[in-house]
């Protein structure tokens, strides 16, 4: 398991804390989690009930990307790695220790 870590300029160092937060340990981590989560959660409700505000982002949206998907500015999503799009959907079975699910991890045995 990797731990991520911040690159400080040079002569420079984080506090400690920060290496906390990053990961490791669960009375910082699960803090941060839970305010992100709710941070998020609130910031979709209001989009979905305030149509000014869904309208506004939808704008800067068109701004930013020069017209939206594929605008002059936009940039797809980029990963370091091929998306793993060949796996199957789950197989659910019911075995000797009840319901489970089951995935080849192979895609030549989907």
């Amino acid at each position: 398991v990797a731990r991520p870590a911040l690159r400080c300029e040079s002569g420079q160092a984080y506090p400690s804390w920060a290496m906390n937060a990053l990961g490791g340990i669960s009375a910082t981590i699960d803090p941060m989690v839970d305010c992100a989560s709710k941070t998020i959660v609130l910031a979709a409700l209001r989009l979905l009930e305030d149509k000014a505000a869904r309208d506004a982002a939808m704008d800067e949206f068109v701004a930013r990307t020069g017209g939206g998907i594929g605008g002059s500015n936009w940039l797809a999503p980029l990963c370091d790695y091929e998306p793993p799009i060949h796996f199957r959907w789950p197989e659910y079975v019911i075995t000797p220790r009840g319901r489970d699910w089951w995935i080849p991890s192979n895609p030549q045995a989907a």
